[in-house]
């Protein structure tokens, strides 16, 4: 491989890094008034839309380190943000939900970090977002066949 292509790669895979960080950090604020983190936060979200997710379900969605997220979820669970129950179908799993508190912190967060995603992709055209999903879904996609 050229050593050019391999600068080029470099540089995309680095903005992808330095994006995803700043991302995190324009979320930071508000979470941090809000009392919970930015891996916190993830679990929220996923119980929101994909309610009874177990941790694997939730490591995997957002490819986040394990330990991670077994951490925001104790902190969640002792919280009160969230509750587990055994999962029928693995009983070395549990299902996570959200609790009432947790249903009303998301919608306490959710309309400010909507605005903030809006704020963020509105600098893209629909055309230009559009392609930028579709690269990363490939990028995604290759990354998951390339791990096995």
């Amino acid at each position: 491989m050229p050593l050019d292509t391999v600068k080029s790669a470099d540089d995309i895979l680095s903005a992808i890094h330095v994006l995803a960080n700043m991302i995190g950090g324009a979320y930071g604020d508000h979470l941090d008034d809000a009392g919970i983190t930015v891996p916190e936060w993830r679990v929220v979200l996923t119980l929101a839309r994909y309610p009874r997710s177990t941790a694997t379900e939730i490591t995997d969605r957002w490819a986040m380190d394990k330990m991670a997220i077994s951490r925001a979820i104790q902190r969640l669970e002792k919280s009160g943000t969230i509750q587990r129950k055994r999962n029928p179908d693995d009983r070395r799993s549990y299902r996570l939900s959200l609790t009432a508190n947790g249903q009303d912190l998301y919608e306490r967060i959710l309309p400010v970090a909507n605005e903030r995603y809006q704020a963020l992709v509105s600098t893209l055209t629909r055309r230009e977002l559009g392609a930028l999903h579709k690269s990363l879904d490939k990028l995604i996609a290759h990354v998951e066949k390339m791990n096995g």
